[in-house]
């Protein structure tokens, strides 16, 4: 997973001081809840393309640029604020997610993504909530009809 970064967002991260400040923007989504869950690790709400995200105190990695394996995201967020508990606590099935990065002083223009994943896993405790997300979900879906183990193709194993 390559990405291009704007020349902004380079000069902000390259400078040796800046007031920029760098930030990503969650949403997750899931077929049984009400209403989509808008997260930013910020101590205000951001308003972004007409949408507000919350503030919530997590940290989102972008995945390795390994050629081997699938890219998976890590993130943690702060389990101060039990409502992402309480979400997570009704998934029935795969929580999709949309990460774009942001400037905080231009908040409409996506500097980085945006990037639709798939909420692989989440646990909790008293702390926090963490979990990884799959970049290309769409590469571990099966092609085909025919499955081959051990079973139909033993020379192959």
């Amino acid at each position: 997973m390559r990405s291009t970064l704007t020349p902004q967002m380079l000069q902000a991260m390259h400078a040796q001081q800046t007031d920029e400040v760098i930030l990503p923007l969650i949403t997750l989504t899931q077929v049984g809840w009400e209403d989509e869950l808008r997260f930013v690790p910020n101590t205000q709400p951001i308003q972004h393309n007409g949408d507000e995200f919350r503030p919530l105190a997590f940290d989102v990695g972008l995945p390795d640029e390994e050629a081997e394996g699938v890219p998976v995201i890590n993130w943690v967020a702060d389990n101060t604020d039990r409502r992402m508990v309480e979400a997570l606590r009704q998934v029935r099935g795969t929580v999709q997610a949309h990460l774009v990065w942001i400037m905080a002083s231009d908040p409409d223009v996506i500097q980085l993504g945006p990037m639709e994943v798939e909420m692989r896993a989440a646990e909790y405790d008293a702390r926090a909530v963490r979990g990884t997300m799959g970049v290309e979900p769409i590469l571990e879906q099966s092609f085909g009809q025919r499955v081959m183990n051990p079973a139909n193709t033993p020379a192959l194993f």
